[in-house]
């Protein structure tokens, strides 16, 4: 038996078929539970054919199976672990000559021509050759099968999740005798980068206290020194909602997996636990979270999802980081790809805010029986700069590239349309929602320019709240949205929760698709 095996690990190629197997069931582990079973039987199938082609070119030049499948092998394996490859020599050897791709290509280019002689010129069947490579790969497959089982039983503990403790819900000492007569309605409306009326003006000399005296006028109360707790909108999100601070995060070890983590935190955290057992009907209108069932217009961060394999091979890192170069050619025809991709993309954002803005209206109801809580996100006044201070889409070739010096002005237009949302939406929820609803406005973070450095107003946020008795006695003016919900599961629940300090931590970070 034992002899049987070891002439079939000699003379078959199992290797091959295994290598994209193995390639897949690794980059499954790695997010397991984020990946639709759809979308890894599509990946695999993509490797699955590129490892054929690869063998049939090989074969053209060779004319060898043996040496073709072996040459084919080493290739295929250089083309999907590129991503780790260059990592880990950026890792070692820093940014300089030696983890640059001119360096990278030329030095691939020279071993895969010596590589190449040297199978052509061998003649012998290459059975220990054969042997190593299906061994190796078999012993790859088994830790990958057992790292599985135990991605699944992280997945079952709730590992998924960017904050997994639900702190809040634990702490809460809800009252369950509540009748649901007394339960209100409540609607989270983010408005993506809307900073405080108080930082633009003292940035900009942009007034926009018409949204201050608007919410005012409609017994709302401003915390117009709120400060975000984090500058990013999924961090920041997710702790607005845990009522809590995350843990720890550590973006230089895998910053992929933070933001599926924290977008599944939308989902399910303290503050929709404690709602679904006070049986709320929860619609989450938003297209952060990967897995949002509310939510079927263009994600947020979809690149993360459905260019994760892809980011990890060859082709996909030269995309990522060099692509770019090919829209400073001047060719017509580029130009015009250019122009078509802006102008989809516009339409598209166009489309999404205004299903947003329709399901949250849709969502109102004077006789529903269940309460509902509601959270709605719009990419609105954050980049990029498509709409007019009217809300009209701009000519698309005027919203390809802004300049630095360009984009404050670019982004205050869209203050202007975002006030003209809040307004409208504002009048239709107290019009037809029932009475008893709390609305709360804010900002998931302050300004930031295009690529997300900018220092200045990151935290300042717009963050206001509508209670129906108009009792604001527990807010005050720099309260940050960690607390939000605890003042209202307070009021309403008498959860008892306490006020956590009001701070604001900066994570250093790439975004999703830069290098």
């Amino acid at each position: 038996m034992k002899k049987k095996l070891k002439i079939k690990l000699q003379q078959k190629a199992y290797f091959l078929a295994l290598l994209p197997l193995v390639f897949i069931l690794h980059g499954n582990n790695a997010f397991f539970g984020f990946f639709p079973a759809s979308f890894v039987i599509l990946n695999l199938s993509i490797v699955l054919l590129t490892s054929l082609l690869l063998y049939a070119c090989c074969y053209i030049f060779i004319r060898n199976k043996r040496k073709a499948v072996i040459l084919s092998f080493w290739l295929l394996l250089f083309i999907l672990s590129f991503g780790f490859l260059h990592d880990s020599t950026k890792k070692i050897m820093g940014d300089g000559f030696f983890s640059s791709y001119k360096f990278i290509f030329v030095i691939s280019l020279f071993l895969l021509v010596v590589f190449f002689v040297l199978i052509k010129k061998r003649n012998s069947l290459f059975q220990r050759h054969f042997f190593f490579i299906n061994t190796l790969i078999f012993s790859l497959l088994l830790y990958e099968l057992v790292d599985s089982i135990i991605q699944f039983s992280n997945y079952k503990n709730e590992k998924k999740l960017l904050d997994n403790r639900f702190n809040a819900s634990k702490q809460a000492r809800i009252n369950t005798t509540i009748p649901d007569s007394i339960k209100p309605d409540i609607y989270f409306l983010v408005f993506d980068a809307l900073p405080s009326s108080i930082a633009m003006k003292s940035e900009w000399g942009f007034d926009n206290s018409f949204l201050d005296s608007f919410l005012l006028k409609e017994k709302f109360y401003v915390h117009s020194k709120s400060k975000s707790n984090y500058n990013l909108t999924v961090l920041s999100v997710s702790s607005t909602l845990n009522m809590d601070y995350t843990p720890a995060v550590n973006l230089y070890q895998d910053e992929a997996k933070m933001y599926f983590k924290a977008t599944a935190s939308l989902l399910d955290n303290s503050l929709t636990r404690i709602l679904e057992q006070q049986n709320y009907e929860i619609k989450q209108y938003q297209p952060i979270s990967f897995a949002n069932k509310d939510w079927h217009g263009k994600l947020f961060f979809g690149n993360i999802l459905y260019m994760n394999y892809f980011y990890q091979t060859l082709p996909g890192r030269v995309y990522r980081d060099l692509g770019w170069n090919v829209s400073r050619l001047n060719m017509k025809i580029l130009n015009n790809r250019n122009f078509k991709k802006y102008h989809s993309r516009n339409l598209t954002l166009q489309n999404d805010l205004l299903q947003t803005k329709l399901l949250v209206k849709k969502s109102c109801s004077l006789t529903k029986e269940k309460k509902q809580f509601v959270y709605a996100h719009f990419q609105l006044p954050h980049d990029p700069f498509i709409f007019d201070s009217s809300g009209k889409l701009k000519p698309t070739e005027k919203t390809i590239l802004y300049s630095e010096e360009e984009q404050p002005a670019a982004f205050i237009e869209q203050v202007k349309f975002a006030n003209k949302i809040i307004q409208e939406l504002v009048v239709h929820i107290k019009k037809t929602n029932r009475q008893n609803t709390v609305i709360i406005i804010e900002g998931d973070h302050g300004y930031r320019n295009i690529t997300g450095k900018k220092g200045y107003m990151i935290f300042d946020n717009f963050n206001s709240v509508y209670l129906p008795d108009n009792d604001y006695t527990q807010h005050y003016s720099t309260m940050s949205p960690v607390n939000s919900f605890r003042l209202v599961l307070n009021k309403f629940f008498t959860a008892n929760l306490p006020l956590l300090k009001d701070s604001s931590i900066f994570i250093p970070y790439t975004l999703p698709g830069e290098k």
